[in-house]
């Protein structure tokens, strides 16, 4: 298969175009779990921790959910950050 420049320059833009909305999701995502750890939900599940609810809920490695949680408790003390990832920058 042969790509010409504009082909390459389109999905050069579409994946830059999907990493913003994938920014964006993550943002989301990071203020849902804020909010959950935040109103305790997860031990209204029995988890020891949202991080272990995070794993046993969605999926996460252990790490990966903790790191998801630290980094959801720290957004709203960083606003430039937090409005960039909501834009997907």
């Amino acid at each position: 298969m042969t790509f010409t420049d504009t082909d390459t320059d389109r999905l050069a833009d579409e994946i830059a175009t999907l990493a913003a909305h994938l920014d964006a999701a993550t943002h989301r995502f990071l203020m849902l779990i804020g909010r959950f750890d935040e109103a305790g939900g997860w031990a209204e599940h029995g988890a020891l921790s949202c991080a272990h609810w995070l794993s046993w809920r969605v999926g996460l490695d252990l790490g990966a959910a903790r790191e998801h949680v630290r980094v959801a408790r720290a957004l709203p003390t960083l606003p430039q950050i937090d409005e960039a990832l909501r834009r997907g920058q």
